[in-house]
């Protein structure tokens, strides 16, 4: 999506990391739709395009919890960087079929809902006694 290299201004700290998408944490069936929708808008732009959390949380939300930060510096954060040409895109996006740890994100998602379901139903008791 982007790339950051700066200052935080709260913190202080250093921050040189990419936004990206991992497609492994997207249905199979979404990659496809979304390569195929993606490579549509990159010709109809030129490649002209800003990809941003607005945009990702606007018209793509599956796409909320494949997004990911990874750290580009020290360079052994990142090994073998590539960047992909315009006519690779879809393949190398739907490439990662094999992959697909979208049924493991929906269990973890599933999980943390029923554990915050309980949370609020103990709350509501503990005051009811009140």
């Amino acid at each position: 999506m982007y790339a950051f290299s700066g200052t935080h201004p709260s913190t202080g700290r250093q921050w040189r990391f990419i936004q990206a998408i991992n497609f492994t944490y997207v249905p199979r069936s979404m990659r496809k739709a979304f390569a195929n929708e993606w490579v549509r808008v990159f010709e109809r732009t030129n490649g002209n395009v800003r990809f941003t959390w607005d945009i990702v949380k606007r018209k793509y939300p599956y796409l909320k919890h494949a997004v990911r930060r990874y750290f580009y510096s020290p360079t052994y954060y990142i090994s073998k960087l590539q960047s992909i040409p315009f006519e690779d895109m879809e393949n190398v996006i739907i490439s990662t079929w094999s992959k697909d740890f979208s049924k493991k994100l929906k269990v973890s998602l599933y999980s943390k809902f029923s554990s915050a379901l309980k949370n609020r139903r103990n709350i509501k008791r503990q005051a009811m006694r009140r």
